[in-house]
């Protein structure tokens, strides 16, 4: 058994790219009434046949300057809609004027909305850049810092070195000196007993 599915009124709208005010016109001048229904919402309920329907009516639209009424007719003659549907009423021209400048104005308000909505996520992201700028540049600060730390610490260990080589010298020196002088005050007499027998035996031979 086939299944007969039905689409909302603003499915149709969109999937044939037409303001749903003007998809409600169209219902009224080419789907019959058994493929068009109303939900407890009052919304509409558009059969598969109506929405091909609907989907002719839009591409003869599009193709040409014919009004309404002429696709109508066309459609009825073509055999596509019943003789029930050319008793309704084609819009006057102020209607479908009217139609179609609040539709341009719907549309001009959802374009602005998207605009406006495009807008604040630029400001947003451009807020989260910012942050992030803010945060890299607290970072390179603080690495900054660290570095100048770090050399003012490299020139206080390069100080310390040239203190401590400095007092090693003057500590090699002093006891450089100390040993000349030692050497040089070292008593030349020997507790060696026997040294001082011979040293004596060779005074008396000379």
């Amino acid at each position: 058994m086939d299944v007969q599915v039905w689409m909302a009124s603003k499915e149709v709208a969109d999937r044939l790219d037409v303001h749903v005010r003007t998809l409600r016109n169209w219902l009224d001048l080419f789907v019959p009434a058994k493929e068009r229904l109303k939900n407890p919402q009052g919304h509409y309920l558009i059969s598969e046949t109506g929405f091909a329907l609907l989907k002719e009516v839009k591409e003869r639209k599009d193709k040409g300057n014919s009004s309404l009424r002429d696709i109508q007719r066309q459609m009825f003659e073509e055999g596509h809609i019943p003789e029930e549907l050319l008793m309704a009423e084609e819009p006057t021209a102020a209607e479908e004027t009217a139609v179609a400048m609040s539709s341009h104005q719907l549309d001009s308000q959802t374009k602005l909305r998207d605009a406006e909505y495009a807008v604040h996520e630029a400001l947003v992201a451009f807020q989260h850049e910012l942050t992030q700028l803010r945060s890299l540049n607290q970072s390179q600060t603080t690495i900054l810092e660290k570095m100048a730390d770090i050399e003012e610490k490299q020139e206080f260990l390069r100080l310390e070195m040239r203190r401590v080589t400095f007092e090693m010298d003057l500590m090699q020196q002093r006891l450089t000196r100390r040993k000349e002088r030692f050497a040089k005050h070292q008593p030349r007499w020997s507790l060696n007993p026997f040294r001082w027998f011979s040293r004596s035996n060779q005074a008396a031979e000379q």
